[in-house]
C-alpha cells in the first residue's frame, strides 16, 4: 500500500492493518509513525544518491524546521529551498552533503545522541571540497597594508 502522506512517492507499507468503513474509505493503521519517519529519514540520509526535491522537504519537516528557518541554518534563501524542495532547482552536490549533515546533526542534538559516526566520511567530503573563494582560500594570510580603493578610482 503506498504512504503518500509521508510526502515519498517511493514509500510502500506492507502488512498493515488496513480498515475499510461501509462505504468502502480504507484506512491504515500504523503502529509506531515515528519510529517509520525516523527510519526512512535514517535511510534517506544515507542512501548512496543524490537526495531529491521531496526527500530534502520530508528531511525537513522530520526536524520540525520551517522552510525559513532551515533555509537561514543551511545558508540559502527560502526561495531557493522551496525550488530545489519542489525539483524546479538541481540539488548540487555540495548541497546534497550540506543537506545531509545539517538532519543528522539536528536529529542527534534533538535526540541529545552523538553525531552518527558512518556519517563521517561526509564531513570529510565537504571539508575537501575547494570552495573556490578567493576570501576563504587566503583567510589564514594577514591583511594588506594598503586601503583598498573603490574600482575605478585613482590610487
Amino acid at each position: 500500500m503506498d504512504y503518500p502522506e509521508s510526502g515519498l512517492s517511493n514509500v510502500q507499507l506492507i502488512n498493515v492493518p488496513v480498515w475499510v468503513c461501509e462505504h468502502g474509505h480504507e484506512e491504515f493503521e500504523i503502529p509506531a509513525v515515528s519510529q517509520l519517519h525516523e527510519l526512512l529519514a535514517s535511510m534517506i540520509v544515507r542512501k548512496p544518491a543524490r537526495l531529491a526535491g521531496p526527500e530534502i522537504k520530508f528531511l525537513r519537516r522530520r526536524v520540525e524546521l520551517s522552510a525559513k528557518t532551515f533555509a537561514e541554518r543551511i545558508g540559502i534563501t527560502p526561495v531557493q529551498l522551496s525550488r530545489v524542495e519542489t525539483g524546479a532547482r538541481h540539488v548540487t552536490h555540495r548541497m546534497d552533503l550540506l543537506i545531509r549533515l545539517a538532519i543528522a546533526a539536528f536529529i542527534a542534538s534533538r535526540d541529545n545522541k552523538p553525531f552518527p559516526v558512518d556519517l563521517t566520511p561526509f564531513i570529510d567530503k565537504l571539508e575537501a571540497w575547494d570552495i573556490g573563494s578567493h576570501r576563504l582560500r587566503h583567510r589564514d594570510q594577514a591583511t594588506p597594508d594598503h586601503e583598498w580603493e573603490p574600482e575605478g578610482q585613482p590610487v
